[in-house]
């Protein structure tokens, strides 16, 4: 599928539901789960504003460990 020039594979990485960690998402597991998935060679991850931490932890998990071009980041924000 291309968009905007990319090339995006089918398969995308939902941020909804995180692991969680004594009541908080853990970075640690979602650090090693991009890791997984950029592995396999998808680069689509979605998130958005409801989906409670997915934001920071993403931000740590993938925009703080990998160049801005190596990934396709989505955000949605409520209507």
């Amino acid at each position: 599928m291309g968009y905007l020039g990319e090339e995006i594979r089918k398969l995308g990485f939902g941020l909804m539901r995180l692991p969680q960690k004594d009541g908080a998402i853990d970075v640690e597991q979602t650090k090693e789960m991009v890791d997984l998935f950029l592995e396999a060679g998808f680069t689509y991850f979605d998130t958005a504003w409801a989906y409670a931490g997915s934001e920071d932890a993403i931000r740590k998990a993938l925009v703080e460990r990998y160049p801005r071009e190596s990934y396709q980041l989505a955000t949605k924000n409520a209507a």
